[in-house]
């Protein structure tokens, strides 16, 4: 499988590849995550061509970008009668969708929502924390078979 360290138990490294492949050959798409300073999990992918930085939010029901990013992601607005309310804010909903690419694999997130969060990056500021464009909610990690890999601070998902 891999090179042994001192234990005779594979490397973290090759044990990693491993499953990599494994999940590659079922196919997967994986992407490393990122552990802010305050212990938040991030990701980054394509979104309509530009890269577009998450949270990745496992107890989040919905997707969304900041609505300030809308023109830099080129989405198109399309108003709802209903609020969305979580992490701090109560805001008009505004659906939307893009294109997005992990890998040269297309995804399609067709219930984007657009929302501010400014509040979110406000917070992170505070603690030097890396910005975020939106929040990758659990219906794209559900749409997507998402399986997060935490020690490896990996996530994999399916087209």
């Amino acid at each position: 499988m891999g090179c042994a360290g001192e234990s005779g138990k594979p490397s973290d490294a090759s044990a990693k590849d491993a499953y990599d492949s494994v999940m590659q050959a079922d196919g997967y798409q994986v992407l490393p995550l990122f552990k802010t300073r305050t212990g938040h999990i991030t990701v980054t992918f394509q979104v309509n061509g530009k890269p577009c930085v998450f949270l990745v939010d496992t107890g989040g029901g919905a997707t969304l970008i900041d609505i300030s990013k809308k023109d830099k992601y080129q989405l198109q607005m399309q108003a709802m009668r209903d609020y969305a309310a979580g992490i701090g804010s109560a805001s008009p909903l505004v659906r939307t969708s893009a294109k997005c690419t992990v890998n040269d694999a297309e995804f399609m997130a067709d219930s984007l929502f657009l929302m501010d969060i400014s509040y979110l990056n406000a917070e992170f500021r505070k603690t030097r924390s890396r910005q975020v464009d939106g929040v990758l909610g659990t219906d794209f990690l559900d749409q997507h078979h998402a399986v997060i890999d935490y020690p490896r601070l990996s996530i994999y998902l399916k087209p």
